[in-house]
């Protein structure tokens, strides 16, 4: 194949989304397929430039006054390279999506958009972005979700939905000089935003302060919620034991995966966001440890709950607190569910496999 991905989340941000694109590139490049990719982002200047996972990356505005220019450089970009399938990796939802799925449509070139529970959700709420992802709907030829959960908050029926869970580098476990296992300390990794249940781990594990009295918290990512976060830890005398990292990439993340005792996200559904799946469950996986989550979005996907980690329902602090304790008091059962999680993870969620999928869904097969 000769594809184009065009993503609305740069490559070298930090989040989900924006690792696939690094990921999938690799991938499709060692099995010799043709990549290039579109980069799109407020106020970005047109460029192209080496992509470090092969091929080339067109940076092009996504402001909507700039959308006649881009799609009149896809375009060209598309004849020049011959290029005969388009995934939209995000900002398939887009009035430039819909006009380049429109232009695929009459030049046969065969299309997909990926779309995510929190863009599902907020189109729900406001006619353009509905409409946009109507017709995105209607004019790809696959509309390819994170999970089975996310493919229930698409509006109407269609058979063009497939499922592509999120994949991780299995390369990640021979990081070098990584350090042992450190007591009793819970891990966790992901924007500081409502949604993510911070404040709910902090309630859970001021519980169970006096009975674990070297349990500690550490809190990798940054958001809005993060004074706040910092000063409840403070209110509950967990200052000492809550360490707040910020964003960390490479070695210094996996470090911190592989030496905590068990990693923590209690996400809740909120109006116009949901944890559509949760790629961190599957990092934390990947290094043996076993997971506490909630029965939120797509994280029964992510977690099999008793297998490969414990799911509490939303916002129950006592839950979540019992979970931990669980996981804490009983290292079998611990190392268990972290041998079973790392299992899973090398047999379904590798690059190679996520890859393998797509190329199936990309050229109709799946």
């Amino acid at each position: 194949m000769r594809i184009l991905i065009i993503t609305f989340d740069p490559p070298e941000s930090v989040g989900g989304v924006e690792g696939r694109a690094i990921g999938y590139v690799r991938q499709l490049k060692r099995k010799k397929n043709m990549v290039e990719i579109a980069s799109f982002a407020p106020k970005a200047k047109p460029s192209v430039e080496s992509f470090e996972g092969g091929g080339d990356i067109h940076r092009l505005s996504s402001d909507i006054f700039s959308v006649p220019s881009a799609l009149r450089r896809i375009i060209e970009m598309m004849h020049s390279k011959q290029i005969d399938t388009v995934f939209f990796l995000s900002g398939g939802a887009t009035l430039f999506g819909d006009l380049l799925l429109f232009y695929c449509r009459l030049a046969g070139v065969r299309s997909a958009i990926f779309t995510y529970g929190k863009d599902t959700l907020a189109a729900r709420h406001g006619f353009a972005s509905r409409g946009f992802l109507g017709a995105a709907q209607c004019l790809a030829d696959k509309v390819v979700v994170n999970s089975r959960f996310t493919s229930t908050l698409l509006p109407g029926r269609t058979r063009k939905v497939a499922i592509l869970h999120p994949s991780v580098d299995a390369g990640l476990m021979r990081i070098p000089e990584v350090g042992q296992t450190t007591r009793d300390t819970v891990l966790f990794v992901g924007r500081l935003v409502e949604r993510k249940g911070v404040g709910d781990l902090l309630e859970a594990l001021s519980l169970l302060k006096d009975e674990f009295p070297a349990l500690r918290l550490e809190v990798v990512g940054d958001g809005p919620e993060r004074t706040k976060l910092e000063s409840r830890a403070d209110e509950l005398g967990l200052a000492e034991r809550v360490a707040f990292f910020g964003e960390l990439r490479g070695v210094e993340l996996y470090r911190r995966y592989a030496r905590c005792t068990l990693f923590a996200m209690p996400s809740k559904t909120l109006r116009d966001d949901v944890e559509g799946f949760g790629t961190v469950f599957l990092e934390a996986g990947l290094f043996a440890k076993p997971s506490v989550g909630t029965w939120s979005g797509g994280i029964p996907e992510a977690i099999l709950d008793g297998k490969t980690g414990i799911l509490v329902k939303e916002g129950d602090v006592s839950g979540i607190a019992a979970a931990l304790k669980n996981l804490l008091m009983n290292a079998d059962l611990a190392r268990t569910l972290g041998d079973n999680a790392r299992e899973r993870v090398l047999r379904e969620f590798t690059w190679e496999e996520g890859t393998r999928q797509l190329v199936r869904i990309l050229e109709g097969n799946s």
